[in-house]
């Protein structure tokens, strides 16, 4: 397996669930993060309708809809990062979370995202701004420890 060490240089990343990460854009690229993310839904998804997605369009809106396909979406604020899981996170998927890079950027992570209604309702890690990765994967594992694929 590969790992990119520069998803802390990207605006906006996925890793699909094979665990390969695509990089997108410039971290201090002004373009928005989900411009980037809509080329690659179609590049990837050609026959999706996403007339409905729009720049203006939440992020956790992006993250649900990525997290159905079972990708791990990831936006960069320079300091900071999100972090978006599907509802089940693969092997592979683990394996390059644990083996990522981001030096000492703090991040998020959101899961357990779920539609009610207009809203989409979601579960957090690390909006204090304090989780390194590790630190937010470790709290998530140990959220997630019935599941079977627990490091």
């Amino acid at each position: 397996m590969i790992y990119i060490k520069s998803l802390i240089d990207s605006k906006v990343g996925v890793i699909d669930k094979d665990g390969m990460i695509h990089a997108m854009g410039r971290v201090n690229n002004s373009k928005y993060h989900i411009k980037l993310l809509l080329n690659y839904l179609l590049e990837k998804h050609p026959t999706l309708d996403i007339s409905k997605l729009n720049v203006g369009s939440p992020r956790n809106y992006y993250g649900y809809i990525f997290g159905k396909f079972g990708d791990i979406i990831y936006f960069n604020d320079n300091s900071t990062g999100m972090f978006y899981f599907p509802d089940e996170l693969t092997l592979n998927q683990i394996d390059t979370l644990y083996n990522l890079d981001l030096g000492r950027q703090k991040v998020a992570i959101c899961y357990d995202l779920k539609i009610t209604g207009n809203n989409i309702n979601d579960k957090m890690i690390g909006l204090d701004g304090e989780h390194s990765l590790n630190e937010a994967l470790e709290e998530f594992m140990n959220k997630q420890s019935t599941k079977s694929w627990r490091r």
